[in-house]
Protein backbone atom coordinates (compact mmCIF):
# COMPACT_ATOMS: atom_id res chain seq x y z
CA UNK A 1 0.00 0.00 0.00
CA UNK A 2 2.62 2.46 0.54
CA UNK A 3 2.91 3.56 -3.08
CA UNK A 4 -0.61 5.00 -2.88
CA UNK A 5 -0.06 6.91 0.88
CA UNK A 6 3.63 8.28 -0.17
CA UNK A 7 2.58 11.07 -2.76
CA UNK A 8 0.36 12.49 0.10
CA UNK A 9 2.25 12.45 2.56
CA UNK A 10 5.15 13.73 0.71
CA UNK A 11 3.05 16.19 -1.27
CA UNK A 12 4.98 19.48 -0.09
CA UNK A 13 8.48 17.95 -1.11
CA UNK A 14 6.96 16.78 -4.17
CA UNK A 15 5.40 19.42 -5.14
CA UNK A 16 8.56 21.66 -5.26
CA UNK A 17 10.63 19.19 -7.27
CA UNK A 18 8.10 18.39 -9.81
CA UNK A 19 6.00 20.92 -9.98
CA UNK A 20 2.63 18.74 -8.72
CA UNK A 21 -0.41 20.67 -7.65
CA UNK A 22 -3.01 19.60 -5.13
CA UNK A 23 -5.16 18.18 -7.74
CA UNK A 24 -2.27 16.32 -9.03
CA UNK A 25 -1.53 14.36 -6.49
CA UNK A 26 -4.91 13.38 -5.74
CA UNK A 27 -4.98 12.35 -9.56
CA UNK A 28 -1.80 10.17 -8.99
CA UNK A 29 -3.59 8.66 -6.09
CA UNK A 30 -6.37 7.70 -7.37
CA UNK A 31 -4.67 6.52 -10.25
CA UNK A 32 -3.46 4.12 -8.03
CA UNK A 33 -6.41 3.12 -6.72
CA UNK A 34 -8.45 2.70 -9.94
CA UNK A 35 -5.72 0.40 -11.21
CA UNK A 36 -5.74 -1.79 -8.60
CA UNK A 37 -10.39 -1.58 -8.61
CA UNK A 38 -10.15 -3.04 -12.19
CA UNK A 39 -7.70 -5.62 -11.88
CA UNK A 40 -8.60 -6.82 -8.59
CA UNK A 41 -11.25 -9.31 -9.73
CA UNK A 42 -8.91 -11.17 -12.13
CA UNK A 43 -6.53 -10.79 -9.61
CA UNK A 44 -8.40 -12.39 -7.02
CA UNK A 45 -9.07 -15.35 -9.40
CA UNK A 46 -5.43 -15.47 -10.01
CA UNK A 47 -4.79 -15.71 -6.23
CA UNK A 48 -7.45 -18.83 -6.17
CA UNK A 49 -5.30 -20.86 -9.07
CA UNK A 50 -1.56 -19.87 -7.78
CA UNK A 51 -1.92 -19.81 -4.40
CA UNK A 52 -0.89 -17.29 -1.68
CA UNK A 53 2.08 -17.36 -0.86
CA UNK A 54 3.65 -17.10 -4.68
CA UNK A 55 0.90 -14.25 -5.15
CA UNK A 56 2.13 -12.36 -1.99
CA UNK A 57 5.84 -12.70 -2.99
CA UNK A 58 4.67 -11.29 -6.66
CA UNK A 59 3.25 -8.27 -5.26
CA UNK A 60 5.52 -8.16 -2.69
CA UNK A 61 8.17 -7.43 -5.29
CA UNK A 62 6.23 -5.55 -7.28
CA UNK A 63 6.35 -3.09 -4.38
CA UNK A 64 9.92 -3.17 -4.38
CA UNK A 65 10.53 -2.40 -8.11
CA UNK A 66 8.06 0.85 -8.13
CA UNK A 67 9.21 2.14 -4.81
CA UNK A 68 12.80 1.60 -5.26
CA UNK A 69 12.16 3.13 -9.37
CA UNK A 70 10.41 6.46 -8.61
CA UNK A 71 13.05 8.29 -7.17
CA UNK A 72 14.97 7.62 -10.50
CA UNK A 73 11.56 7.61 -13.25
CA UNK A 74 9.51 10.08 -11.27
CA UNK A 75 10.15 13.49 -13.07
CA UNK A 76 6.65 14.37 -13.45
CA UNK A 77 2.93 13.84 -12.63
CA UNK A 78 2.53 11.53 -15.73
CA UNK A 79 6.10 9.57 -14.47
CA UNK A 80 5.00 9.38 -11.34
CA UNK A 81 1.29 8.74 -12.33
CA UNK A 82 2.74 5.81 -14.90
CA UNK A 83 4.95 4.47 -12.02
CA UNK A 84 1.23 4.30 -10.03
CA UNK A 85 -0.31 2.15 -12.62
CA UNK A 86 2.05 -0.99 -12.11
CA UNK A 87 1.96 -0.65 -8.26
CA UNK A 88 -1.90 -0.58 -8.42
CA UNK A 89 -1.40 -3.93 -10.00
CA UNK A 90 0.59 -5.43 -7.60
CA UNK A 91 -1.82 -3.87 -4.57
CA UNK A 92 -4.35 -5.69 -6.67
CA UNK A 93 -2.79 -8.96 -5.97
CA UNK A 94 -1.41 -8.57 -2.32
CA UNK A 95 -5.14 -8.03 -1.07
CA UNK A 96 -6.95 -11.55 -2.12
CA UNK A 97 -3.71 -13.23 -1.84
CA UNK A 98 -3.19 -11.89 1.88
CA UNK A 99 -6.71 -12.78 2.43
CA UNK A 100 -6.49 -15.94 1.03
CA UNK A 101 -3.63 -17.01 2.97
CA UNK A 102 -5.39 -16.02 6.11
CA UNK A 103 -8.12 -18.11 5.32
CA UNK A 104 -5.98 -21.02 4.73
CA UNK A 105 -3.44 -20.60 7.46
CA UNK A 106 -5.58 -19.45 10.33
CA UNK A 107 -7.47 -20.82 12.91
CA UNK A 108 -11.76 -20.02 12.81
CA UNK A 109 -11.33 -18.82 16.71
CA UNK A 110 -8.19 -16.30 15.63
CA UNK A 111 -9.39 -15.23 11.88
CA UNK A 112 -11.01 -11.82 13.17
CA UNK A 113 -7.39 -10.79 15.21
CA UNK A 114 -5.77 -12.40 12.10
CA UNK A 115 -7.47 -9.82 9.71
CA UNK A 116 -7.18 -6.97 11.83
CA UNK A 117 -3.13 -7.47 11.80
CA UNK A 118 -3.86 -8.19 8.03
CA UNK A 119 -5.46 -4.56 7.33
CA UNK A 120 -3.25 -3.17 9.78
CA UNK A 121 -0.94 -2.69 6.81
CA UNK A 122 -3.12 -0.59 5.57
CA UNK A 123 -2.33 2.52 7.99
CA UNK A 124 1.33 1.28 8.70
CA UNK A 125 1.81 2.21 5.16
CA UNK A 126 0.62 5.77 6.13
CA UNK A 127 2.43 5.95 9.37
CA UNK A 128 5.67 4.96 7.73
CA UNK A 129 4.71 8.06 5.41
CA UNK A 130 3.81 10.08 8.12
CA UNK A 131 7.48 9.15 10.15
CA UNK A 132 9.36 9.57 6.95
CA UNK A 133 8.83 13.33 6.39
CA UNK A 134 10.76 14.65 9.88
CA UNK A 135 12.90 11.97 10.23
CA UNK A 136 14.00 11.33 6.34
CA UNK A 137 12.44 13.94 3.44
CA UNK A 138 12.91 17.08 5.30
CA UNK A 139 16.92 15.87 6.81
CA UNK A 140 17.88 14.07 3.46
CA UNK A 141 15.09 14.28 0.81
CA UNK A 142 12.07 12.72 -0.24
CA UNK A 143 13.38 10.06 -2.49
CA UNK A 144 15.29 8.17 0.99
CA UNK A 145 11.81 7.50 2.35
CA UNK A 146 10.90 5.52 -1.14
CA UNK A 147 14.37 3.82 -0.69
CA UNK A 148 13.68 2.72 2.97
CA UNK A 149 9.81 1.85 1.68
CA UNK A 150 11.68 -0.46 -1.12
CA UNK A 151 13.76 -1.94 1.66
CA UNK A 152 11.02 -3.36 3.71
CA UNK A 153 9.32 -4.84 0.67
CA UNK A 154 12.60 -6.94 -0.37
CA UNK A 155 12.93 -7.79 3.16
CA UNK A 156 8.82 -9.15 3.16
CA UNK A 157 9.70 -11.42 0.13
CA UNK A 158 12.21 -13.09 2.62
CA UNK A 159 9.56 -14.02 4.87
CA UNK A 160 7.18 -15.32 3.00
CA UNK A 161 7.28 -19.45 2.38
CA UNK A 162 8.01 -21.54 -0.19
CA UNK A 163 6.69 -24.74 1.35
CA UNK A 164 3.25 -22.99 1.72
CA UNK A 165 1.24 -26.82 2.47
CA UNK A 166 3.46 -26.27 6.25
CA UNK A 167 1.25 -23.48 7.19
CA UNK A 168 -1.75 -24.43 6.43
CA UNK A 169 -4.73 -25.48 9.15
CA UNK A 170 -7.43 -26.02 6.11
CA UNK A 171 -5.37 -27.94 2.89
CA UNK A 172 -7.41 -28.12 -0.07
CA UNK A 173 -8.88 -31.86 -1.20
CA UNK A 174 -10.21 -32.13 -4.46
CA UNK A 175 -13.72 -32.71 -3.00
CA UNK A 176 -13.75 -29.29 -0.61
CA UNK A 177 -16.01 -26.98 -2.12
CA UNK A 178 -13.27 -24.09 -1.59
CA UNK A 179 -11.69 -25.50 -4.79
CA UNK A 180 -14.84 -24.44 -6.65
CA UNK A 181 -15.16 -20.79 -5.17
CA UNK A 182 -18.82 -21.35 -4.59
CA UNK A 183 -20.21 -17.59 -2.94
CA UNK A 184 -22.06 -17.65 -0.28
CA UNK A 185 -23.22 -14.40 -0.41
CA UNK A 186 -25.49 -13.32 -3.44
CA UNK A 187 -23.37 -11.55 -5.59
CA UNK A 188 -25.90 -8.27 -5.74
CA UNK A 189 -25.54 -8.26 -1.89
CA UNK A 190 -21.70 -8.34 -2.36
CA UNK A 191 -22.14 -5.61 -4.91
CA UNK A 192 -23.59 -3.34 -2.25
CA UNK A 193 -21.11 -3.77 0.64
CA UNK A 194 -18.53 -3.08 -2.23
CA UNK A 195 -20.66 -0.09 -2.92
CA UNK A 196 -20.68 0.43 0.97
CA UNK A 197 -16.97 0.06 1.45
CA UNK A 198 -16.01 2.27 -1.53
CA UNK A 199 -17.89 5.34 -0.28
CA UNK A 200 -15.95 4.15 3.28
CA UNK A 201 -12.50 4.22 1.51
CA UNK A 202 -13.66 7.30 -0.48
CA UNK A 203 -14.20 9.47 2.83
CA UNK A 204 -11.17 8.13 5.19
CA UNK A 205 -8.91 8.62 1.96
CA UNK A 206 -9.00 12.20 1.73
CA UNK A 207 -7.45 12.02 5.27
CA UNK A 208 -4.72 10.02 4.50
CA UNK A 209 -3.91 11.62 1.38
CA UNK A 210 -4.09 15.19 2.09
CA UNK A 211 -3.81 15.52 6.22
CA UNK A 212 -0.03 17.06 5.69
CA UNK A 213 -0.92 19.81 3.04
CA UNK A 214 -3.96 20.86 4.90
CA UNK A 215 -2.43 20.87 8.35
CA UNK A 216 0.17 23.01 6.76
CA UNK A 217 -2.32 25.53 5.40
CA UNK A 218 -4.17 25.84 9.17
CA UNK A 219 -0.57 26.56 10.69
CA UNK A 220 0.89 23.40 11.50
CA UNK A 221 4.82 23.17 10.47
CA UNK A 222 5.52 19.94 8.12
CA UNK A 223 7.31 17.93 10.45
CA UNK A 224 4.09 18.21 13.13
CA UNK A 225 2.00 17.35 10.44
CA UNK A 226 3.75 14.58 9.34
CA UNK A 227 3.78 13.13 12.95
CA UNK A 228 -0.12 13.71 13.46
CA UNK A 229 -0.61 11.60 10.65
CA UNK A 230 1.81 9.02 11.84
CA UNK A 231 0.08 9.07 15.72
CA UNK A 232 -3.86 8.95 13.86
CA UNK A 233 -2.41 5.89 11.38
CA UNK A 234 -1.25 3.86 14.63
CA UNK A 235 -4.53 4.46 15.84
CA UNK A 236 -6.05 3.09 13.02
CA UNK A 237 -3.77 0.25 13.27
CA UNK A 238 -4.60 -0.13 17.58
CA UNK A 239 -8.22 -0.40 16.54
CA UNK A 240 -8.04 -2.58 14.00
CA UNK A 241 -6.29 -5.20 15.98
CA UNK A 242 -8.63 -4.53 18.81
CA UNK A 243 -12.05 -4.93 16.61
CA UNK A 244 -10.59 -8.40 15.57
CA UNK A 245 -9.63 -9.36 18.81
CA UNK A 246 -12.74 -8.81 20.26
CA UNK A 247 -14.96 -10.17 17.57
CA UNK A 248 -13.14 -13.57 18.04
CA UNK A 249 -13.90 -12.97 21.96
CA UNK A 250 -17.38 -12.75 21.40
CA UNK A 251 -18.60 -13.94 18.50
CA UNK A 252 -20.43 -10.51 17.79
CA UNK A 253 -19.85 -7.03 15.60
CA UNK A 254 -19.41 -7.39 12.25
CA UNK A 255 -21.45 -5.29 9.66
CA UNK A 256 -23.59 -3.36 12.44
CA UNK A 257 -20.41 -2.36 14.10
CA UNK A 258 -18.48 -1.67 10.94
CA UNK A 259 -21.46 0.58 10.22
CA UNK A 260 -21.12 2.70 13.77
CA UNK A 261 -17.37 3.39 13.10
CA UNK A 262 -18.54 5.13 9.62
CA UNK A 263 -20.65 7.01 11.23
CA UNK A 264 -18.02 8.40 14.18
CA UNK A 265 -15.64 8.46 11.49
CA UNK A 266 -17.66 11.14 9.79
CA UNK A 267 -18.27 12.83 12.63
CA UNK A 268 -14.77 13.23 13.22
CA UNK A 269 -14.07 14.89 9.56
CA UNK A 270 -16.31 17.42 10.42
CA UNK A 271 -14.23 18.21 13.27
CA UNK A 272 -11.28 18.20 10.87
CA UNK A 273 -13.45 20.74 8.28
CA UNK A 274 -13.69 23.43 11.65
CA UNK A 275 -10.11 24.75 11.08
CA UNK A 276 -9.45 25.03 14.42
CA UNK A 277 -5.87 23.29 14.95
CA UNK A 278 -7.18 21.52 18.42
CA UNK A 279 -10.42 20.04 16.86
CA UNK A 280 -7.94 19.45 13.88
CA UNK A 281 -6.06 16.98 15.70
CA UNK A 282 -8.94 15.47 17.73
CA UNK A 283 -10.59 15.20 14.61
CA UNK A 284 -8.25 13.58 12.27
CA UNK A 285 -7.33 11.37 15.21
CA UNK A 286 -10.82 10.04 15.96
CA UNK A 287 -11.28 9.82 12.42
CA UNK A 288 -8.18 7.58 12.25
CA UNK A 289 -9.50 5.60 14.83
CA UNK A 290 -12.80 4.42 13.64
CA UNK A 291 -12.93 5.83 10.27
CA UNK A 292 -10.56 3.35 9.29
CA UNK A 293 -10.90 0.86 12.27
CA UNK A 294 -13.74 -0.62 10.32
CA UNK A 295 -11.54 -2.32 7.67
CA UNK A 296 -10.28 -5.40 8.91
CA UNK A 297 -13.87 -6.03 10.46
CA UNK A 298 -15.30 -5.51 7.20
CA UNK A 299 -13.29 -8.21 5.73
CA UNK A 300 -13.11 -10.58 8.40
CA UNK A 301 -17.25 -10.79 7.64
CA UNK A 302 -16.99 -11.30 4.35
CA UNK A 303 -14.88 -14.25 4.67
CA UNK A 304 -16.49 -15.69 7.17
CA UNK A 305 -19.77 -15.19 5.33
CA UNK A 306 -18.01 -17.04 2.32
CA UNK A 307 -15.42 -19.78 3.60
CA UNK A 308 -15.65 -21.48 0.72
CA UNK A 309 -14.58 -18.56 -1.45
CA UNK A 310 -12.63 -16.15 0.82
CA UNK A 311 -9.92 -14.67 -2.01
CA UNK A 312 -13.29 -14.63 -5.12
CA UNK A 313 -15.20 -12.82 -2.38
CA UNK A 314 -13.44 -10.01 -0.91
CA UNK A 315 -12.29 -9.08 -4.92
CA UNK A 316 -15.36 -8.55 -5.34
CA UNK A 317 -15.98 -6.28 -2.02
CA UNK A 318 -12.15 -5.22 -2.69
CA UNK A 319 -13.10 -3.47 -5.90
CA UNK A 320 -15.29 -1.31 -3.50
CA UNK A 321 -12.72 -0.45 -1.56
CA UNK A 322 -10.06 0.69 -4.41
CA UNK A 323 -12.78 2.21 -6.46
CA UNK A 324 -13.20 4.35 -3.46
CA UNK A 325 -9.76 4.97 -2.49
CA UNK A 326 -9.55 6.17 -6.41
CA UNK A 327 -12.17 8.46 -6.58
CA UNK A 328 -11.60 9.82 -3.48
CA UNK A 329 -8.56 11.85 -3.24
CA UNK A 330 -8.98 12.57 -7.12
CA UNK A 331 -12.42 14.68 -6.09
CA UNK A 332 -10.84 15.65 -2.21
CA UNK A 333 -8.11 17.57 -4.48
CA UNK A 334 -10.56 19.05 -6.87
CA UNK A 335 -13.26 20.35 -4.75
CA UNK A 336 -10.28 21.77 -2.22
CA UNK A 337 -8.78 23.31 -4.95
CA UNK A 338 -11.77 25.03 -6.99
CA UNK A 339 -13.89 25.37 -3.54
CA UNK A 340 -12.07 25.03 -0.38
CA UNK A 341 -10.51 22.94 2.15
CA UNK A 342 -13.14 22.90 3.94
CA UNK A 343 -15.89 22.00 1.27
CA UNK A 344 -13.51 18.91 0.81
CA UNK A 345 -13.66 17.49 4.09
CA UNK A 346 -17.53 18.01 4.63
CA UNK A 347 -17.97 15.83 0.76
CA UNK A 348 -16.14 13.56 2.87
CA UNK A 349 -17.82 13.44 5.91
CA UNK A 350 -20.88 12.54 3.62
CA UNK A 351 -19.31 10.07 1.76
CA UNK A 352 -18.73 8.19 5.20
CA UNK A 353 -22.43 8.69 6.38
CA UNK A 354 -23.82 7.36 3.43
CA UNK A 355 -21.39 4.38 3.76
CA UNK A 356 -22.49 3.45 7.07
CA UNK A 357 -26.22 3.44 6.63
CA UNK A 358 -25.60 1.45 3.39
CA UNK A 359 -23.89 -0.87 5.53
CA UNK A 360 -26.65 -1.14 8.43
CA UNK A 361 -28.77 -1.48 5.75
CA UNK A 362 -27.37 -4.11 3.61
CA UNK A 363 -26.27 -6.26 6.72
CA UNK A 364 -30.30 -7.10 7.53
CA UNK A 365 -30.66 -8.97 4.03
CA UNK A 366 -27.95 -11.11 4.45
CA UNK A 367 -28.40 -14.74 4.67
CA UNK A 368 -28.55 -16.19 7.89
Amino acid sequence: MSPGFLPGALAVQLSEDLDITLAGVGVVVGIFFAVAALASPLMGRVAERTGWAPSMRLAALVAAVTLALTPFLATSMTTLALIAIVAGVGVALAQPATNLGLARCTVSERQGLAYGFKHAAVPAAAAFAGFGVPLLAIPFGWEWVYFAAAIVAVFTTLLIPFDASRYEVRRKTSGEPEIRGRLSTPVPLLVLLAIGAGLGLMGIGGLATFLVLYAVDVGFSAAAAGALLAVGSLLGISMRLIAGWNIDRRAAGGFPTVSLFLVIGAIGLALVASGVEPLVVVGSLVGFTFGWGWSGLFTFSVVRANQAAPAASTAITQTGSFVGGAIGPAVFGIIAERVSFTAAWISMAIALLAAGTLVRLVSGRLPG
